[in-house]
C-alpha cells in the first residue's frame, strides 16, 4: 500500500507562513485566517506593547526569487484587497536567500484599478526585493511607518482623510487622487455636516446649526433636505425671507427628481408645504401684531 507523501511545495508553503509569521511577531500580533479568503494573516501593530493599527498580509514561500518573484493573481482576491479597510501587504519568503520580500498593494492601487479593466481573469503581480520584512527586534521601522503611510492613503481613497505623522504638529491629507476619491470627499463631506446640523438642532444652537447649513446649501445644491433644514433654521432665528426661499428651493428640487417613486413624493411634498404654510402662519401673526394699535 502506498504511503501518504506530503510535497514539498505544500511544506515550503507553511515554512514561508511561519517565517514571516516569526518576523511579523517581533513587532505586532498575527494571527491566522483558518479560511483562505485571499488573506493569511490580519495583525496589529504594538506600541509600548499595546495593539494598534491593524494590517494584513498575504504570505507566499519559493525557492525561485531571482531579481524578482510573480504570479497571475485572480482578479476577485485583487477586488478582496483593494477592499479592506486597512493596508495588506504581499509577503514572499525565499528559502534560499532565508529572506523575505515584500510589496503594499495599496502602493499599486491605480496600477490595479486600470488592470481591472481588461478581459484576463488575473492579474500578474510581481514584487522585487526592494522591501525586506527583516529578522530581529526593532529591525522594521521602516515597514512600520510604511503601514502608517498607507492608512492615511487607504483613508484617502475611502472619503476619510486623516492627518500623516504621530506629532502635534501633523501634516495635513493631500488633494483627492482620482474623480472616485473626490466624489466620496463630497459625498462624506455632506454627511458630517448633516450630522452636525442634527446635533445643533437638537441643542438648539442655532448660530452654529446656521453656519453649518448655510455652508451646506451652497456646497451641494441637489437634496432637499439641505434646505429644509436651513428653512426651519431660518423660521427659528427670524429670516422669514430666506426661510421662504429654502421651502421653495426644496420643493424645486423634489419637482426635478423624477426617478423619486411618485406616493413617496407627494408625502415629502405635502410636508415641506406644512412647513411653509407655518411659516406663513408666522409671518402673518407678526404682521397683525404690528398693525394692532398701541
Amino acid at each position: 500500500m502506498e504511503s501518504v507523501k506530503v510535497p514539498w511545495n505544500q511544506r515550503l508553503g507553511k515554512i514561508g507562513e511561519a517565517e514571516i509569521e516569526k518576523r511579523l511577531s517581533y513587532f505586532s500580533i498575527p494571527t491566522k485566517y483558518d479560511l483562505d479568503v485571499g488573506i493569511d494573516y490580519y495583525c496589529e501593530l504594538l506600541e509600548n506593547s499595546s495593539p494598534t493599527v491593524a494590517f494584513y498580509v498575504q504570505a507566499k514561500g519559493t525557492e525561485h526569487f531571482d531579481n524578482d518573484w510573480g504570479r497571475s493573481i485572480n482578479k476577485p482576491t485583487i477586488v478582496y484587497w483593494l477592499t479592506r479597510p486597512f493596508p495588506v501587504y504581499l509577503m514572499i519568503y525565499d528559502e534560499k536567500e532565508k529572506k523575505c520580500y515584500c510589496m503594499s498593494i495599496e502602493d499599486k492601487r491605480y496600477d490595479l484599478l486600470t488592470k481591472m479593466n481588461g478581459t484576463s481573469v488575473s492579474i500578474y503581480i510581481k514584487v522585487d526585493k526592494s522591501h525586506i520584512l527583516k529578522d530581529g527586534k526593532d529591525m522594521n521601522n521602516e515597514f512600520i511607518k510604511k503601514i502608517r503611510d498607507d492608512l492615511v492613503s487607504i483613508g484617502l481613497w475611502q472619503g476619510h482623510p486623516i492627518p500623516k505623522g504621530r506629532e502635534y504638529v501633523k501634516q495635513m491629507p493631500g488633494p483627492p487622487r482620482s474623480n472616485i476619491e473626490l466624489r466620496r470627499l463630497k459625498s462624506y463631506l455632506r454627511m458630517n455636516i448633516s450630522s452636525l446640523i442634527q446635533h445643533y438642532m437638537l441643542v438648539e444652537d442655532w448660530d452654529n446649526a446656521y453656519i453649518c447649513c448655510d455652508f451646506l446649501t451652497k456646497f451641494d445644491k441637489n437634496h432637499y433636505n439641505h434646505f429644509v433644514w436651513f428653512g426651519q433654521i431660518n423660521t427659528i432665528i427670524g429670516n422669514k425671507e430666506e426661510a421662504r426661499k429654502s421651502y421653495e428651493e426644496a420643493l424645486d428640487i423634489c419637482e426635478r427628481d423624477k426617478k423619486w417613486p411618485k406616493e413617496s413624493m407627494d408625502r415629502l411634498k405635502e410636508s415641506i408645504n406644512r412647513e411653509m404654510e407655518r411659516l406663513n402662519n408666522v409671518i402673518e401673526k407678526i404682521h397683525t401684531e404690528e398693525q394692532a394699535p398701541p
